[in-house]
Formats: C-alpha cells, structure tokens, sequence
C-alpha cells in the first residue's frame, strides 16, 4: 500500500517503539519526532483507516499485520541505504541517516537491490573499496578548490573570486569572472606563473593570482 512520505514516518516510529515496548502511545510518537499531539492524532487516523494500525482515541497503538510488514520494510530500506552510504561512500554516520531519510521516500527496490549488492561487493573485496574511496578523495579535491592547486589540461568554472580590492579588479578585468569557463593550459616547474585561457585569450597568473581564483571542475 503507497501512503504519504509523512505518513511512512509516522508508521515507522510506531514501529521503532513496538519493538523496544511492545505498544506505543501518542505521547512516543510525539517525542520522538517532535510534532503537536494532533498531528500525531491526524496521522493515526489515516493509518487506521488505512488498515496499518489499531488505534481508538485514549488508547495504545499497535501495528496491525499490514502495518508490521509495511514498516519493516521501510526500516529495512533505510538501514540498507545508511549502510550504503556509510560503508561505500564512508559518510558519517549521523548525517548518513539524515541523508537515508530523506531519500529513502524516493528509493525504489530495484535500485535498493542494486545498492545492496554494491554494498555487499565491496564488503567482500576490501581492496577494491579502498581504491575507489582514494579515487573519490582525489576527485573531491581536484573538483572544487583555488586555481593555483589545479592541474592543467582541464578546463574549470569560476566560483568566486576572492582577494583584496586591488586583486580582485586587476582579475576581473582580465575577464576572470564568476561563471566564466577557465583552460588551465601550463603550470611553471614551480608553480608560477599559471597559463590559462579565459574567452580565447591566453592570460598568464601570479600564483597569488591563482589563488584568489575559486574554481569546480566541468
């Protein structure tokens, strides 16, 4: 049965204090998701009219078997996408639940299935996962960053630029402008000066030019 995103929370918080009391009671519900009693009300209301809960006003609240399986289901796809992001792209851990709750509404099963046994692969071949997470660490470094740590052969974006009044209009006049597309075309040995080509010109860069530049990866 599809219910609401809202409602999915709610019956899976009438799940989690099941499993640790055997019942649950607004009051539960209230706490743990930090709503008014009568949203909490409203929302059990519409799962009992929806055959996922027993609930008469006054009373405990109790999943039905419906409920039960719906719910477990819905904790198992969270579970199963908090893994993922925890030990395949090694988020951590609070804000990997956070992320799981907000995706989960939109997680179907043949992606979830997917996952899982993405999940399942890398648990089984440790070296691999390590290779992939140095890659992702070095793509999140080159992605976003100043100009100056780039490497050139690449063409960049420009975020921002930074830096004192002086610099700043010494840049912009050069065209070095915020949502300009920037070719790194040479670096010195020592990394100064910096060739680039901004709008078909070839431009040269002091490295505290360069590191005025705020650049992402395109």
């Amino acid at each position: 049965m599809t219910i609401s995103e809202s409602l999915e929370d709610y019956l899976k918080s009438v799940y989690q204090i099941q499993i640790e009391k055997d019942f649950a009671r607004v009051k539960d519900v209230v706490e743990i998701l930090g709503v008014k009693t009568s949203s909490v009300i409203s929302a059990l209301k519409k799962l009992s009219k929806n055959g996922l809960v027993d609930y008469e006003k006054y009373s405990y609240i109790k999943l039905t078997q419906a409920g039960l399986m719906q719910a477990s289901l819905l904790f198992e796809k969270h579970n199963s996408l908090k893994t993922f992001l925890e030990e395949v792209l090694y988020i951590e851990s609070s804000k990997a639940g956070e992320l799981a709750h907000g995706l989960e509404h939109h997680l179907n099963q043949e992606l979830l299935t997917k996952m899982e046994a993405v999940t399942r692969f890398f648990a089984e071949n440790p070296e691999l996962l390590k290779k992939m997470q140095t890659y992702v660490d070095d793509y999140e470094k080159d992605s976003q960053g100043t100009l100056d740590k780039q490497k050139s052969g690449k063409v960049y974006r420009v975020e921002a630029v930074r830096g004192d009044p002086e610099l700043k209009r010494r840049l912009l006049s050069m065209g070095v402008l915020p949502g300009t597309e920037i070719s790194l075309e040479a670096i010195a040995p020592l990394g100064d000066p910096i060739e680039i080509k901004v709008r078909g010109y070839r431009l040269s860069l002091r490295k505290e030019e360069a590191r005025a530049v705020v650049v992402e990866s395109i």
